[in-house]
């Protein structure tokens, strides 16, 4: 036997929750009716048959006794007092018995049509509660495969569960960034570790090649020298990619210092673009600082700025534009190239593209 689902299990714990009380007070009510107490329990002619009795007994005898004119007319109206009393005793006790049974069945009725109230109520919360929360039930599973969720909730909604499926988007948008920034990680510690690995072997024949041009620059002709300049600049050329290789993905190390961000970057705009090209600053205050690292900081900004030159084809307008917004600084750089194409964007963090 397949289990139930939820939404029946929930319309099942509703309506027993709603009828059972109802059962129960119906079902006392009816016994009251079929069981009162003995207080109330009398029977009427039972009661007053004796005196019926008696009565008849006495008229027998004033009949066969020489009574005055009145005395007869009083026993009359004595006998048609007591048989209208019996009379009317005994249809009383007639409806007192079919009273209990009415009720009864006026009860029972009630208690049906009130049942049949609570189990569609009983329904219509089953349903209003039920299909938003297998929803969410299912939006976890989307969550777990990494599927997308809906991205509005269902209509009529409350806004209890309206406001958890909020949430759940909320907590997926947050968890598909944290992987994707995890993965991204990943792949730069990988990358990182490669470029220190190749560093470290670009080292090894350095070091032997620097020396040994160390010693024929001071025995080589001077017809030599330029071809010893050569070698000179692009082993050290090489040496400082190393170094760079050496240095990828690994953070600043040592003490943060105050680095003034308008000085810095205003001292980059005179000394890395070259004059055929436009310069703009602009900073919302002077004097801007921030704690950080002063070479890394240099270092990122003048790759951008080259970024920007080579785009310009060193002829357009860089403009680097300061802005400081509570415990943040927002720092904007903007050239008057072509940009980059929309299927290049997710690649502009690649290392060395």
């Amino acid at each position: 036997m397949a289990p139930l689902t939820f939404r029946a299990r929930l319309f099942v714990a509703l309506l027993v929750a709603s009828v059972l009380p109802l059962v129960m007070v119906a079902g006392a009510g009816v016994w009251f009716i079929r069981h009162p107490p003995e207080s109330i329990n009398i029977d009427a002619p039972t009661v007053i048959q004796p005196v019926g009795i008696a009565e008849r007994e006495l008229s027998e005898r004033a009949s066969r006794t020489e009574l005055p004119p009145a005395i007869r007319a009083a026993i009359a109206r004595t006998d048609s007092a007591v048989a209208n009393l019996m009379i009317s005793t005994t249809r009383t006790r007639d409806r007192n018995h079919r009273w209990p049974i009415q009720a009864a069945g006026f009860l029972v009725a009630v208690a049906g049509v009130l049942v049949v109230l609570v189990a569609g109520v009983g329904l219509l919360l089953s349903r209003q509660y039920a299909a938003p929360l297998n929803e969410i039930v299912g939006w976890t599973g989307r969550i777990q495969r990494h599927e997308p969720l809906p991205p509005d909730p269902a209509p009529g909604t409350l806004p209890e569960l309206a406001m958890l499926q909020r949430s759940l988007r909320e907590l997926q948008r947050g968890l598909e960034q944290a992987r994707a920034a995890e993965l991204e990680s990943e792949r730069l510690r990988a990358f990182g570790e490669v470029a220190r690995r190749v560093a470290h072997e670009m080292k090894n024949p350095l070091t032997p090649i620097r020396l040994a041009l160390l010693q024929l620059s001071r025995r080589a002709p001077p017809e030599l020298r330029e071809e010893l300049d050569v070698i000179a600049t692009e082993s050290a050329r090489l040496e400082t990619m190393a170094k760079e290789f050496a240095e990828l993905g690994r953070l600043p190390e040592g003490v943060t210092a105050p680095v003034d961000l308008c000085e810095l970057l205003e001292e980059l705009l005179r000394n890395a673009v070259p004059d055929g090209m436009k310069r703009e600053f602009a900073a919302s205050a002077p004097g801007i600082t921030i704690m950080g690292h002063y070479d890394p900081l240099r270092r990122a900004f003048s790759n951008l700025m080259r970024n920007a030159v080579e785009a310009c084809s060193g002829a357009g307008t860089l403009a680097v534009d300061v802005q400081s917004q509570g415990h943040e600084v927002q720092v904007v750089l903007s050239d008057s190239g072509p940009g980059i194409a929309a299927d290049k964007r997710e690649l502009i963090f690649e290392p060395y593209y």
